[in-house]
């Protein structure tokens, strides 16, 4: 159960072997007990946007949530790695607005949103300057709202011994069962404190979620929101054209998933009651739907392919190059073992 030589998926340019990604996976069961792995479940790696279901709990535990009237969709944003689409800066805007804070008191930096990156859009109107149109501004804006609530100075929000970061990591450790002293800090590309976690661990957290199983201070009802709120609006934990949100849609109201950066995925189900983790290795994101969708399949939770037609392209997701001619292709070819 320890080997790090695990092959996840292989890439093929025509019938040849091109390349191949090495990884692990964890799966618990609704009793919080591994049933299948492979490679090291309990090796820990940094979580990166994975954890963001996670880093909302404390602004629920608080009563800052109630205090400001965040509605749902405004808490899946929260829980969400978005496109930067208008539709999710108007969800931001209207977070920042509702606490007091301006987008300016937003921490997280700029980039190209998402969305253009995947249609291929240039930013003409300064949109990759813009961050609110960053992927975590929604955290961010939640992050400004606890910080407000806690009257907490909003320059140190980020910073690691900050009352809001602290909450942030005590919950994560007590929610997921697994010692603080155990998590080293270190700086998300958001430049928000992250964390490292084993696979287990993670599975363990999105499993309770998706269950409603109360724990680490952390109430059902407040796990019930935020289920509800990634189920409800996953077009706001994700978007248009990604993964997460072809899976959230293919099990409705029953499946919450967060994709991190360096490719790691968690998956929460509640029918069956399932947590899932898995970590390619090389941080590469290519094939990660791909074993994504075996795993479901080896644990006969997606039984026919045809009944989930928003998958299929993730299945064996086809390479072409820059003339648009098929290359090759991915697929995953790995086992689950049992316990």
């Amino acid at each position: 159960m320890t080997s790090d030589i695990n092959i996840l998926a292989r890439v093929y340019r025509g019938e040849a072997v091109e390349a191949v990604h090495y990884g692990a996976i964890a799966i618990v069961d609704g009793d919080g007990k591994l049933t299948h792995y492979v490679g090291d479940p309990h090796q820990p790696f940094m979580t990166r946007s994975s954890i963001k279901p996670f880093q909302i709990m404390p602004l629920l535990v608080s009563g800052a949530a109630d205090h400001y009237g965040f509605t749902q969709r405004q808490l899946a944003i929260m829980c969400g790695s978005h496109t930067g689409s208008d539709d999710h800066y108007e969800v931001v805007m209207s977070n920042l607005r509702l606490a007091g804070n301006e987008p300016e008191d937003l921490q997280c930096g700029c980039h190209w949103p998402l969305g253009m990156m995947i249609d291929k859009k240039y930013p003409l109107d300064g949109e990759d300057k813009d961050p609110v149109r960053h992927n975590c501004s929604g955290k961010h804006s939640g992050f400004l709202a606890l910080a407000r609530f806690l009257d907490e100075a909003k320059e140190e929000y980020l910073n690691p011994n900050s009352q809001v970061q602290r909450m942030v990591k005590q919950i994560l450790s007590d929610f997921c069962e697994y010692p603080e002293d155990k998590m080293p800090v270190g700086i998300d590309g958001c430049s928000a404190p992250n964390y490292p976690l084993p696979l287990f661990n993670l599975a363990l957290g999105f499993m309770k979620i998706a269950n409603l199983q109360s724990g680490g201070g952390v109430s059902a009802d407040i796990l019930s929101r935020i289920r509800d709120a990634m189920t409800t609006y996953p077009e706001m934990v994700s978007g248009e054209k990604r993964f997460d949100f072809d899976l959230a849609r293919s099990f409705p109201s029953r499946l919450i998933c967060k994709v991190g950066a360096e490719s790691i995925e968690i998956i929460g189900l509640s029918d069956p009651p399932l947590g899932i983790t898995i970590k390619i290795h090389d941080g590469n994101q290519r094939a990660l739907g791909a074993v994504c969708v075996s795993v479901l399949k080896q644990l006969g939770i997606i039984k026919n392919m045809k009944d989930y037609p928003l998958l299929a392209k993730h299945e064996r997701p086809e390479i072409r190059n820059y003339r648009d001619t098929l290359t090759g292709h991915i697929s995953a070819e790995f086992e689950l073992k049992e316990i």
